[in-house]
């Protein structure tokens, strides 16, 4: 059975421990969200050494099931003051999983700035001083040579380090590129802690353990054989997620001049085909790449320039249009420029796009200015007063500079998605107790389906539905695409359960994985609850209300009623 392993960074202490029976057969989100809910104080100040950080690994980690390896980093959130998540690819998760450690829980602040290593032989505390202040493409390329390249590197930059509210953590690649575990400032969590890195080395591990081999592989099987059957799949491993642009846009539903219109004209010059296109003629370009161990649907990217230098891997719809189309932004090399610097500084694109088309309204820069956004970004390294500013996010942005118009919901910027349009997106941002976040329950319609994302009607249930499975899939591991085929071919979900029940050897019900969402949605809201969060935080910014998103002319009018019925367990 694997086991929590708890690190009490001021006494330079750990503690390898048997998952107690609230915690046990959880992994990933479901169990960072538990030991928050139950171990943290809901009053405590994020940046309070009483919070925790969790690095948990999804249930299905380390097995070899497709696309299971994703890392959940969890805590009591400083940019929305409630529970969070965010997770990344990567293959820390499986090198936890290999080690036979479900989840590591920081506790305390180290007195001095610290890398953790953690191995087979338990936990080596280093002094960080060499690396203090580097970004993370520096701090990566130092512990790979100081440690070899089959560890999994988890890090902070300079933002986590000066604890702003948007700063991210940084999960690497199998070949060392930073994926990120971007929303919600858990980056600053980890750096009131003094922590700048966690080294995760599974050499000589014992790896996981599946109780039935042959019915795992045969649902395992089964699962990447139904996901790369699903017509979708093959147009993300041409294009990657950036196929998105073209689609929202023609929605109207594409982000554009600060969330107040919802096309771009020059929508196709940051686009997945437009990508695409620069790539074959790009040396180096990569298309199709892998971003965690076991996948099998390669959506990621590794995008060059024309000489064939790298510029940054991998660019993503949320990245695209929050400092693309949002700031008015057409250069897709300086949007990828930008990406790069937000991840070497360690802060989330989406909030920190989002407080730049604020900047650029109030006038600081001009809109559309993208030599200015990427200058702006680069001031949050330097510390000075611009930079801070966009560093803590959206919210304390707009608030600053007086804008009427501030896209956040609890604190927490809005994704890629104008809720308008796509209204059941919207009430998953209005009522998820992450804040405003696409991945815990985006509502796109698809030919197999016949959703209106535009009616008003229907958008509580199918948020709550979709919330409930993606808790679910976060706790599993399994990544956001390889899970929509489930959401179509009821089967495909069969197959998790199965494998699942394989891994530990039990039968398992056939709604298991409605049951782990909701158990997992119940923690949350208590956590929050306890926060003092009530209905009325549950709620999107009044000009989403007031102002028609053109060219559609739609308002967001999900009533307030069924906002409340959203998740009422």
């Amino acid at each position: 059975m694997l086991k929590l392993l708890r690190i009490d960074v001021e006494k330079q202490h750990f503690l390898f421990e048997e998952l107690s029976p609230e915690y046990a057969r959880l992994g990933g989100r479901a169990l960072s969200s538990s030991i928050i809910n139950r171990e943290v104080p809901p009053d405590v100040d994020a940046l309070d050494p009483k919070n925790k950080l969790i690095f948990a690994a999804g249930i299905l980690a380390g097995t070899g099931f497709a696309n299971s390896s994703r890392l959940s980093v969890g805590s009591k959130s400083p940019l929305t003051g409630g529970i969070k998540e965010a997770n990344a690819g990567g293959n820390a998760a499986s090198n936890l999983a290999k080690l036979g450690i479900q989840a590591v829980v920081l506790e305390g602040r180290a007195t001095g700035l610290t890398t953790l290593k953690i191995d087979a032989d338990g936990v080596s505390f280093v002094d960080a001083g060499p690396i203090k202040g580097l970004g993370n493409y520096q701090v990566i390329e130092d512990l790979k040579k100081a440690h070899g390249d089959k560890v999994s590197i988890v890090s902070i930059g300079p933002a986590g380090e000066r604890q702003l509210k948007a700063a991210s953590v940084s999960v690497t690649s199998p070949d060392f590129y930073p994926r990120m575990a971007a929303r919600g400032g858990l980056g600053a969590v980890m750096g009131s802690k003094n922590v700048k890195a966690l080294v995760i080395d599974s050499k000589g591990a014992k790896g996981v353990e599946i109780k039935d081999k042959p019915l795992f592989k045969a649902a395992a099987s089964k699962f990447t054989k139904g996901v790369l059957a699903y017509p979708m799949i093959e147009g993300l491993n041409a294009l990657g997620t950036p196929i998105l642009v073209n689609m929202i846009n023609g929605m109207g539903c594409l982000p554009t001049r600060n969330y107040s219109v919802g096309q771009f004209d020059k929508a196709h010059q940051i686009s997945g085909e437009h990508m695409a296109e620069l790539m074959s003629k790009r040396p180096n370009s990569v298309p199709g790449h892998k971003c965690m161990t076991g996948c099998v649907i390669g959506c990621s990217n590794v995008f060059t320039d024309e000489k064939g230098e790298v510029i940054v891997s991998g660019l993503e719809y949320e990245t695209i249009v929050l400092t693309g189309s949002n700031c008015m932004i057409d250069d897709i090399d300086m949007i990828a420029k930008i990406n790069w610097a937000c991840n070497d500084i360690g802060v989330d694109t989406m909030d920190v796009g989002a407080a730049i088309a604020l900047a650029m309204e109030a006038d600081i820069l001009k809109m559309g200015d993208a030599t200015g956004a990427l200058a702006l970004v680069s001031e949050i390294r330097e510390g000075t007063d611009n930079g801070l500013l966009i560093g803590n996010g959206c919210k304390v942005t707009g608030e600053r500079l007086g804008s009427k118009r501030i896209p956040h919901v609890k604190g927490q910027s809005l994704a890629a998605y104008d809720p308008r349009g796509l209204k059941g997106t919207g009430t998953s941002y209005a009522t998820s107790a992450m804040g405003a976040d696409h991945t815990v329950g985006n509502a796109i319609p698809n030919p197999l389906s016949q959703y209106d994302p535009a009616s008003p009607k229907g958008q509580a249930e199918m948020s709550s539905f979709l919330q409930i499975y993606h808790a679910a899939i976060d706790s599993l591991g399994i990544c956001l695409f390889a899970s929509l085929p489930a959401l179509d071919f009821a089967d495909l979900q069969g197959h998790i359960v199965q494998g699942v029940a394989a891994l530990y050897g039990e039968t398992l019900d056939r709604d298991y994985i409605k049951q782990l969402g909701i158990a997992t949605l119940k923690a949350e809201r208590e956590f929050n609850t306890n926060a003092g969060f009530t209905k009325e935080d549950d709620r999107l910014p009044q000009f989403f209300k007031d102002e028609p998103l053109l060219p559609s002319g739609n308002v967001f009018d999900v009533s307030d009623e069924d906002l409340d019925r959203v998740n009422a367990f």
